[in-house]
């Protein structure tokens, strides 16, 4: 069970009430962080919150945002070089997705100031035209703050799921 932690903004587009945070799931990328970019298609950027790893998707339609998420998630696994079958592991054991509100949880301004630079990242190349695999791609490579450390997320997720 994973927790989609969403901004207000992004709970109003879906039209959902928040639901009460879930136990901790059993998933190695923790719970994550998503807010809605009023871009051309809008988009949802996300974080998760162990490493910090981003990606973007197409909010609409909504009420299929987390069957299409966690197909985002798999994709941008393996973008990165994890393994099918690894992925898929972990895409499975995120579910069932709770949809839930940014509220107060450990992590959390750090979290928001990390979903903010992807936030901009995004928007910034969406308003280049940039097509969304191309979004990701760069997403999966950049150099965030995490902790008061500048590190590569990519590199933490591939440790972190048992990836060389």
């Amino acid at each position: 069970m994973t927790a989609l932690r969403c901004t207000q903004k992004l709970l109003t587009a879906m039209k959902v009430a928040p639901s009460a945070p879930p136990a901790p799931g059993t998933n190695r990328l923790g719970d994550w962080s998503l807010n809605l970019l009023h871009t051309r298609p809008k988009l949802v950027v996300a974080v998760s919150e162990h490493d910090r790893f981003g990606l973007a998707l197409e909010a609409a339609p909504y009420v299929t945002l987390p069957q299409r998420f966690i197909d985002a998630v798999f994709a941008q696994l393996l973008s990165i070089g994890v393994s099918p079958d690894v992925a898929r592991r972990e895409c499975d054991v995120m579910q069932p997705l709770t949809i839930t509100a940014t509220t107060h949880y450990p992590n959390r301004l750090s979290l928001q100031a990390n979903l903010k630079d992807y936030a901009w990242q995004a928007e910034w190349m969406m308003g280049n035209g940039e097509m969304l695999e191309v979004i990701n791609a760069r997403l999966a490579g950049y150099i965030v703050s995490i902790n008061g450390k500048l590190e590569f997320p990519k590199k933490f997720v591939l440790k972190r799921l048992g990836t060389p």
